[in-house]
């Protein structure tokens, strides 16, 4: 992590990336959840989307919580290049929540926009690096993460539906 933090340091990427980091937070995810049903006006929908939410936070912030990993930039002090102030990082670090929350709308935008699925896991992955750039996550918060995002969702899909795109009318 000391390594990769001198080794990529960019001043643009230092400007951009904490922008982009938050399309895999709360906020995002909410605001995801609402223009899907706002563009599909399905119950339904609203209903699955806030309850796939639910058990994808659930299931990261207890673990979260039951292991307690520092974040990197406490543990090995680095200095990260999200700013200070509103929004201060308090929780524990493994696994990440926004890497997570990325490929689960990964994966849901695949399945109603298959086309474009490279696209939407690109995103997942880039939104993840650069919790890795920010100081904020091990690799392996990334990874893990990633994994119950991805898995959940799919897992989630199995069982209770939205098969089919809720944008197809």
């Amino acid at each position: 992590m000391m390594w990769a933090d001198g080794w990529w340091s960019s001043s643009v990427l230092d400007h951009v990336l904490p922008w982009l980091t938050y399309l895999g937070s709360h906020v995002a995810v909410i605001l995801f959840i609402i223009l899907t049903w706002v563009f599909t006006r399905e119950r339904k929908v609203l209903r699955s989307l806030i309850f796939l939410y639910a058990i994808q936070s659930a299931i990261i912030y207890g673990l979260k919580f039951l292991i307690q990993r520092q974040r990197p930039l406490f543990f090995l002090e680095i200095a990260s290049k999200l700013s200070r102030g509103p929004g201060e990082i308090l929780d524990p670090s493994f696994p990440s929540a926004h890497a997570a929350f990325s490929f689960m709308m990964a994966t849901l935008l695949t399945l109603w926009f298959p086309r474009y699925r490279i696209l939407f896991f690109v995103l997942a992955a880039l939104i993840g690096w650069t919790r890795i750039y920010l100081g904020l996550h091990y690799p392996t918060d990334l990874i893990v993460g990633a994994l119950i995002g991805y898995g959940i969702a799919k897992f989630y899909l199995k069982i209770f539906g939205l098969k089919n795109s809720p944008f197809n009318g």
